[in-house]
């Protein structure tokens, strides 16, 4: 019997093959649109790859061939530009004001750009006067002196190192044979010839002027004093822990400050061998300010939680984590650091060849109207600046939120991490137009920083935590040193002449503090 072609059961082989035909089509179909979203996803990623290299690359190049600078000209010259931006970016134009004539006189200034103030130095007068024979004229006549032509010459003296011998005759008795002499001069190191200039002279060498130890030993020994950096050390070490009590008292005065601006900077450790960290606690409110640096083998932010933990009032830092526990707590107001917040964004316009017509470059713009609203009441008094920023600072601040909410940029871009470090820490940022005597950013605090870091490039390393701890408070003394106008030798030879006196207790370390000693005293030293 032959098949019949009408017959249903003979289409049903081509039917199955039909419709495996076509689901192994809509396999494949998905198959292909499976694999050409991956590798959209791919190309999209080595794009933000490629885009992330420039700008690093971008950042190496203006790293090593730009300028090392962090001022605001350098890549935002207009940055004080009275003109607007709109939440777009684009520029508003500005009607021009009426033209006022202004009539006043002033005295003006003469002054050579080298001209030097020599007025305070020890001054010697030489003569230098004819010979009696020069003093009549080819007519015959003699001749009468008009007047003095003076030059000043400023010339420097080397270090001069001397022996000073105490001698204290004794005395005795033949029939008891008691003996007696003057009471023992008491050198702030005990058992040790180092006196308290020289002491002074070598601690100023390292952590002033950055000279190492071991380049000191070298000029020790031009001036005949032949003595190895390791004794040099010795003696700064304990010099530094002669003044423990002063450590302590700086803590103590910490803790009682209203306005602190706090950061961190690393240092290499040989023992044991890590990376360390000294913390700057940075007291600003006018007339008390003063610095104390702090030791750590950790950046961990228990090193803040135990310092402040007796602390109440304004705190300011950066976006690090560490600061946390601080953030949180009711009596603690924190405020950010505009400048932290502007490095992002400089780096984006680095990266770009400092093109500053970017978006990066208007949010610059904006922050830049902030930092000229600080600079025109820096003199003002605390309730003057609330009240101008209030006025003024606000808007800007309004606009600069605006701005960066229509900021679009890949998370891993230099941009976009600018614009989430801004609105991340935005809260923090704006905070300060609340306080009259906050400050818009944390400079401050890293310029006190920054001769450690100066320091650190000439002699490298610390050996030890305890040379840490003893060398963070010498650095703590000189520093504040500077903020209260004293100067430093002065200072640390007159409280290393009273380290007996306070290990003794007959001086209250609390007043021998750079901001809180009577600077008569000082005089007097």
């Amino acid at each position: 019997m032959k098949d019949d072609p009408n017959n249903a059961n003979s289409t049903l082989p081509s039917i199955v093959s039909s419709s495996l035909l076509y689901s192994s089509l809509l396999m494949t179909q998905a198959q292909l649109q499976t694999e050409n979203n991956f590798y959209r996803q791919k190309m999209d990623f080595l794009k933000e790859e490629v885009h992330w290299l420039k700008e690093q690359l971008g950042l190496l190049k203006n790293d090593r061939f730009g300028k090392k600078t962090e001022q605001l000209s350098t890549v935002q010259p207009e940055l004080f530009d009275e003109a607007d931006l709109d939440a777009s970016g684009e520029l508003i134009e500005t009607p021009e004001a009426e033209e006022e004539t202004l009539i006043y006189t002033r005295k003006k200034t003469q002054r050579s750009k080298r001209y030097l103030d020599t007025s305070t130095l020890p001054r010697e007068r030489k003569l230098h006067d004819l010979p009696e024979a020069e003093k009549t004229c080819a007519c015959g006549k003699e001749k009468h002196k008009i007047g003095d032509d003076i030059r000043e010459e400023i010339q420097a003296q080397r270090t001069t190192l001397k022996v000073i011998e105490h001698v204290r005759p004794k005395y005795a008795c033949r029939s008891c044979e008691s003996v007696s002499m003057a009471p023992a001069v008491e050198l702030p190191i005990p058992k040790s010839k180092a006196g308290t200039s020289l002491l002074v002279e070598i601690i100023l060498n390292k952590y002033a002027y950055h000279l190492p130890l071991y380049r000191q030993a070298k000029m020790f020994k031009i001036h005949g004093l032949n003595v190895s950096d390791n004794t040099l050390g010795y003696w700064v070490m304990s010099a530094a822990k002669v003044l423990e009590p002063l450590n302590l008292a700086l803590f103590k005065a910490l803790k009682m400050s209203t306005a602190l601006q706090v950061d961190e900077t690393p240092v290499k450790i040989l023992k044991p061998d890590k990376k360390a960290y000294l913390w700057a606690y940075h007291s600003y409110l006018p007339g008390k300010r003063f610095i104390v640096f702090d030791f750590s083998l950790t950046r961990a932010g228990v090193n803040v939680n135990e310092r402040l933990d007796n602390f109440s009032g304004l705190l300011q830092s950066d976006g690090y984590s560490g600061y946390n526990q601080q953030r949180a707590r009711e009596d603690i107001i924190n405020l950010g650091c505009w400048d932290h917040a502007r490095r992002y964004f400089v780096d984006v316009v680095k990266a770009a060849g400092n093109n500053k017509t970017g978006k990066a470059g208007g949010i610059l713009k904006l922050i830049g109207k902030l930092y000229k609203i600080e600079a025109e009441i820096k003199n003002a008094t605390p309730e003057e600046r609330y009240q101008y920023r209030q006025q003024y600072a606000k808007s800007v601040l309004e606009h600069v939120k605006s701005y960066a909410d229509k900021i679009h940029a890949p998370p891993n871009s230099l941009l976009g991490k600018a614009v989430h470090y801004l609105k991340t820490q935005w809260p923090e940022l704006i905070r300060y137009i609340e306080y009259g005597h906050a400050e818009l950013a944390n400079i401050w605090v890293e310029n006190q920083i920054r001769p450690f870091a100066v320091g650190r490039r000439n002699w490298l390393f610390i050996g030890n935590e305890t040379s840490g701890q003893r060398a963070a408070l010498l650095y703590s003394l000189i520093q504040s040193c500077y903020l209260n106008d004293i100067d430093p030798h002065v200072y640390l030879t007159y409280v290393l002449n009273q380290a007996h006196a306070m290990r003794k207790g007959e001086v209250d370390p609390a007043q021998l503090l750079p901001h809180t000693i009577d600077l008569t005293k000082l005089k007097k030293s």
